[in-house]
């Protein structure tokens, strides 16, 4: 598919300067007609201008180079772009304005955006803003059928916390100036402002406040869906645009392996001695399979020359001892979450969380559990001290060593490492000739759903995703003190997308996505779910007429999984799959959606809701 990237344009970059991730500068890059070469400006935050030269763009790699001349040093910028987003490094020097002899001598990571060729409309935008210079919140803004723009608007944190999400009456919006009300619980709030570049600011004006007070903010989520249903072709256009830019961002461009090795050990099958809190009644369902241990090792190919890239994965597979008529079996790819492996996933254990792979291969799926975890000291895994010799390597989940050539650190984020693995253990199920490729599922709980999200999103082979415990409102989370595993090391994720876009990428397929009314795991909002609520919300704009292929499994508990049959350790508890009574609003303007609790059955199980999903493909 042909990609009309090119240097020319206003680019916003992030410099990753000795590890700060908030360095961000504008170059400008136009062609001189005369000479048919290229001349740019780089604007620093504070607006003072530094030059730009020996630039140049190659068509064949989509490699953009440039020399920055900064007060007393010199950096030379090299990165490909993918569909006008740009991924790369930059050497500095403050000796030699000579270009790096070496691709290694480029040390620091540089990511940003082409607005000229991103910004195709005025919409759908989104702005991280700043109110009152002590509150957080996200503008939202689309235009819906009709041609009239919409707006939703979010506070996150602030002197009174999270908010529920409003919709807004858009009065104007042009691409540079705005007026819209949002009609808050202290009355109705008049903004109006202008945009300019990628920032945005502004005044407010509200009840029992004589001043206007002041707002500003900054382009967020550049890739995202958007707030309405787009037609079947637009949609589609922009999945494959988006898996694109991702996989550029997260995983060096989702590279296929040079060589995999899979070796396969028949494991013993343990007989736990009590169930926990698992709630797919083990009892009525016989341990019909075989397990086996899988060791893969992968290479990649070296964007620096050298030796080809070395990755390593680890698992439990699960085979039917009886297939049914047709010879194919349902298969999933089961990923934990922190302190958990593969082998909690087949076993018993005093941690009960993620018994989920044991509980399909119980009801006859081939059973792929892949270890997920955190890489080692020395790739970064200062940010999860209590991570550094993975999360649980007691069962063979130790850390994960980045992907990275000698002399460099990785290209890779962490997340975009975990999601590939998920992917290549798709390729494996694919290669067994008892699997269904047309029913292959790809679920986890906490990090292993935020890991099942995004593989889901960006693997259309995967046929339907079950994402449990993991459908945070990034802004959210992102002053909610979770842990780190979701941020991104060279780039800023809430820049570029937010959760409900990662659901947009899997859309028409089927997606279950699986949250407690009790999970505090990421808001402390009252109540916690509300903030599901409105990600799922946002999500099903991308499922247009297909929305009923996208659950919202709104269960009774806390941070679990859930299969709704039955719990024998808690025998009341509600059972079957319950999705929200209320998930929109009623009436415009009404807010009680998001904290009603109301569920209503659809499935007696999980299990019966993924057979009836699949089904319909």
């Amino acid at each position: 598919m042909t990609d009309p990237s090119s240097a020319i344009g206003t680019w916003y970059l992030n410099e990753d300067y000795r590890g700060s991730n908030d360095c961000l500068v504008t170059v400008s890059i136009i062609c001189e007609s005369s000479t048919n070469g290229y001349t740019g400006t780089l604007i620093n935050g504070d607006g003072s201008k530094e030059p730009l030269d020996a630039i140049s763009w190659d068509d064949a790699s989509s490699v953009l180079e440039f020399r920055r001349h900064g007060q007393g040093f010199w950096r030379w910028y090299r990165g490909r772009v993918v569909e006008g987003i740009l991924v790369g490094r930059y050497a500095h020097s403050t000796d030699s304005e000579q270009k790096p002899a070496q691709l290694t001598d480029y040390a620091c990571h540089v990511s940003g955006w082409n607005s000229d060729y991103l910004d195709q409309d005025i919409v759908p935008r989104s702005y991280d803003l700043v109110l009152n210079n002590d509150a957080r919140a996200r503008l939202r803004l689309d235009r819906d059928e009709d041609g009239g723009y919409i707006g939703r608007f979010k506070v996150y944190s602030g002197p009174d916390g999270e908010e529920l999400e409003h919709d807004l009456e858009v009065t104007s919006w042009d691409g540079a100036t705005i007026s819209f009300t949002r009609h808050a619980v202290t009355g109705a709030q008049t903004f109006t402002g202008v945009a300019s570049s990628r920032s945005i600011t502004g005044t407010f004006t509200q009840p029992g406040i004589s001043d206007e007070v002041s707002w500003h903010g900054v382009r967020t989520a550049v890739l995202g869906y958007g707030l309405v249903k787009k037609a079947a072709e637009e949609r589609t256009s922009w999945q494959e645009r988006t898996r694109r830019q991702l996989c550029h961002l997260m995983m060096a461009g989702n590279p296929e392996p040079l060589t995999c090795v899979a070796v396969v050990q028949e494991a013993p099958v343990e007989i736990p001695s009590d169930w926990g809190r698992r709630d797919d009644n083990p009892d009525a369902w016989p341990r019909d399979y075989r397990l086996f241990e899988v060791f893969f090792e992968y290479t990649l190919p070296n964007p620096y020359g050298d030796a080809p890239l070395a990755r390593r994965a680890h698992g439990y597979l699960t085979t039917p001892r009886h297939r049914p008529e047709s010879g194919k079996s349902p298969a999933i790819v089961a990923l934990n979450g922190h302190s958990g492996s593969a082998w909690k996933m087949m076993h018993r254990d005093s941690d009960d969380r993620y018994w989920y792979g044991e509980s399909f291969a119980r009801r006859g799926y081939v059973v792929l559990a892949l270890d997920v975890s955190h890489r080692p000291l020395e790739d970064h895994a200062d940010l999860y001290p209590q991570y550094r010799n993975g999360d649980d390597p007691k069962h063979g989940n130790g850390a994960h060593p980045a992907v990275k050539a000698e002399g460099v650190d990785s290209d890779w984020e962490e997340t975009g490492e975990r999601a590939w693995d998920a992917m290549r253990a798709l390729d494996y199920l694919l290669t067994r000739p008892e699997v269904d490729a047309n029913a292959v599922v790809v679920t986890g709980l906490s990090m292993g759903g935020e890991t099942a999200t995004i593989a889901m999103g960006l693997d259309t082979r995967f046929a339907l995703g079950v994402l449990a415990g993991f459908a945070p409102d990034l802004d959210v989370e992102f002053h909610h003190n979770n842990h780190p595993c979701w941020r991104w090391l060279h780039a800023n994720i809430r820049e570029y997308l937010d959760i409900s876009d990662c659901h947009a990428l899997a859309a028409p397929r089927p997606l279950i996505v699986q949250t407690g009314k009790l999970d505090a795991t990421y808001s402390d909002f009252t109540p916690p779910f509300a903030a599901d609520k409105q990600t799922v919300r946002r999500s099903r704009a991308a499922y247009g007429d297909d929305v009923d292929k996208l659950l919202h499994h709104l269960h009774y508990d806390a941070h679990r999984y859930h299969v709704g049959d039955f719990d024998p350790s808690n025998p009341t508890a509600k059972r079957g799959l319950h999705v929200p009574v209320t998930s929109e609003q009623a009436v415009a303007g009404a807010l009680d959606w998001q904290t009603d609790d109301t569920t209503a059955m659809v499935y007696t199980t999980l299990f019966e809701a993924i057979d009836d999903l699949l089904a319909e493909r």
